[in-house]
């Protein structure tokens, strides 16, 4: 009997679980993560300045920056990148930075079921990363790519496209803190906005002679202190707090909408 689609399906998830990275290489090209996630070194694209790398990002650092971007997919912003998918690739990111070269950049391609079920389509996210001016630059080509039906179907091998400087792609973006190029180009500073240099002091003027002291008029008594919430009051508020923590954990972990998040959180905060 022909094998029922959704069990092929099942079959080719479990390939995609991740493996083990190898250890870093002298001039390791590609990390290999699954089937259909990797990150390649490649040469940068022509006419393109160069690059400021090798880079020391370690992983977490990676992680930080990439891990608030946003992606719009179905009107909605949703996080570009799951938090262990993000985790999976950190590793091999910073490697490639350590050996990338300035006419080089980094691609990448992961693919993860974003839905967070074990039944969810695999989808692709396809980038191109640098880093110049102090910033760690990210170019989206896809957020969301469906391949894996064809590629079941019909065998069909999927054909990634990276980002590029010159072409810009559907995709939109968004990240607190950072510059964006295009909609689909993020700038990620690598390092704090540098503070304004404090201005020298202004010159102390010849001190005036001093007048008599005038009579100030007696202080107003002090408002009495409000009292301390009562012990139900305090237990009432940290039950709303712990619901509140816990519905961002949900989000967070992309086990909720952004929409059913905000829903939520609306209703908690009424009750207060």
């Amino acid at each position: 009997m022909r094998p029922k689609r959704w069990m092929l399906r099942m079959v080719l998830l479990l390939a995609l679980a991740p493996v083990a990275l190898a250890a870093e290489e002298p001039g390791q090209i590609k990390w290999n993560l699954s089937a259909f996630t990797w990150v390649q070194r490649v040469p940068a694209e022509a006419g393109a300045p160069a690059n400021e790398q090798p880079a020391q990002l370690g992983a977490d650092r990676l992680e930080a920056l990439l891990g608030p971007v946003l992606a719009r997919v179905d009107g909605k912003e949703v996080r570009l990148f799951g938090k262990n998918e993000l985790k999976e690739l950190a590793s091999a990111l910073s490697e490639a930075f350590a050996l990338a070269q300035p006419g080089e950049d980094l691609v990448l391609v992961t693919t993860s079921r974003h839905g967070g079920g074990l039944l969810e389509r695999a989808e692709a996210l396809t980038a191109r990363l640098f880093v110049q001016s102090g910033a760690l630059h990210l170019i989206v080509h896809d957020a969301r790519l469906e391949f894996m039906d064809a590629y079941i179907a019909y065998n069909l091998q999927p054909a990634f496209v990276y980002g590029s400087r010159k072409t810009p792609s559907a995709e939109r973006l968004q990240a607190p803190g950072v510059t964006r190029l295009r909609p689909d180009w993020l700038a990620l500073p690598l390092a704090p906005a540098a503070h304004a240099p404090l201005a020298a002091p202004a010159p102390v003027p010849p001190a005036a002679p001093v007048a008599a002291p005038a009579l100030t008029p007696p202080a107003a008594p002090k408002a009495a202190p409000e009292p301390a919430p009562s012990a139900a009051e305090a237990g009432a508020y940290e039950a709303k707090a712990q619901r509140l923590r816990t519905l961002k954990r949900l989000r967070d972990d992309n086990l909720i909408s952004e929409a059913e998040y905000q829903e939520k959180r609306e209703a908690i905060l009424r009750t207060l």
